[in-house]
């Protein structure tokens, strides 16, 4: 099977990247893969992944919880739990930091928002949200009952079915997201998608694209600084190899993003993905079922605990980034200056 393998870090472009150690594919296919660690900008990434044609058989699994709908067994409980907490959370996290609009979602702007009220306001119409990864789509469910005006992007043809056919969704398959047009919503969501994705830069290069001026990127991504990364290393559930390409750090995805065109504007934890993760670490671990959950509780307490005071120490973290001015990201700039140089047409990200 065809792999790819990385000569520089895919973030900055560093060619001295090392590798860190290798981490076990527990949900699927058993197989090993290497994690590369950048010393420049602390971005960690798994090399030698399946293209995109090929890494759908790692996905193929009626485990896989990104898209599993069922209350069965103690961790999709747990999952599920969280999952009704988290929705309220997600959409309060949205209000907080989206441009306004004449048609506000119906719980208004909490106290402390960051959205920029100075920025016009658009008339008539509702807020419009993407959610990108959206799987059966339960959170774009609840912001369409808020008054949002929703789109959803979903890979998994059957999850994107699940979504059309239970919520009556708008949702579109992955190829669709290349072709959205600028500047047509005021938020858009990524709620554990981005680390999936293989066209890293030019992925958030569009996400800004399809922004309004002030709008905001609400982007959650698992955190390989966490207090139980630290404590479970390569057992991590997080790492996900293959499924998970990319590991970031703080300063590595804020650095990231900037590149783009994205200014994080706020840093929020993941409460609860500290509990699950560990869950799910103690269960690759193979302990035994007793030390299993009392174990994975006390860690997830202490992640938990550990993040209330250190954010960048959580499991999982929600960076909020904000489009800001008509700057353009490099990614862009970058591209209309290779085909100023050459005279042959560049292909679109799509391609």
């Amino acid at each position: 099977m065809p792999t790819i393998t990385l000569t520089r870090c895919p973030a900055c472009g560093n060619p001295d990247i090392q590798e860190a150690f290798h981490a076990i594919d527990h949900f699927s296919s058993g197989e090993s893969f290497p994690l590369f660690d950048c010393p420049h900008c602390s971005l960690r990434f798994t090399n030698g992944f399946p293209p995109e044609e090929a890494i759908g058989r790692y996905y193929d699994s009626p485990d896989y919880i990104s898209h599993s709908d069922t209350d069965e067994g103690w961790v999709n409980k747990l999952y599920h739990l969280a999952r009704r907490y988290m929705l309220k959370r997600k959409l309060r996290m949205v209000r907080k930091h989206m441009p306004p609009t004449e048609k506000q979602p119906s719980a208004g702007n909490p106290t402390g928002s960051t959205r920029g009220d100075n920025l016009p306001v658009r008339r008539g119409e509702s807020p419009r949200l993407l959610d990108m990864g959206c799987g059966t789509g339960y959170f774009l469910n609840a912001a369409k009952e808020e008054g949002y005006a929703v789109t959803g992007i979903e890979k998994d043809a059957k999850a994107r079915e699940y979504a059309v056919h239970r919520f009556g969704l708008p949702v579109m398959g992955e190829e669709s997201f290349w072709n959205l047009t600028s500047e047509s919503f005021e938020a858009v969501t990524l709620w554990h998608v981005l680390e999936h994705l293989e066209k890293l830069e030019q992925s958030i290069a569009k996400v800004r694209e399809v922004l309004v001026k002030g709008g905001v990127a609400v982007i959650a991504v698992p955190n390989y600084c966490s207090f139980d990364a630290a404590f479970y290393k390569a057992y991590w559930a997080a790492y996900d190899v293959p499924r998970h390409l990319w590991h970031f750090s703080p300063p590595a995805l804020e650095q990231l993003l900037k590149k783009q065109g994205l200014t994080v504007v706020q840093k929020r934890p993941m409460p609860f993905d500290a509990f699950y993760i560990s869950l799910l670490s103690e269960r690759y671990k193979k302990s035994r079922l007793l030390t299993r959950y009392s174990r994975a509780f006390l860690i997830g307490l202490s992640g938990f605990i550990a993040a209330l005071f250190r954010p960048e120490k959580a499991s999982s973290i929600v960076y909020i980034a904000r489009k800001e001015g008509n700057e353009r990201s490099s990614y862009a700039h970058n591209n209309d200056q290779r085909a100023e140089d050459s005279p042959r047409k560049f292909a679109s990200p799509a391609e």
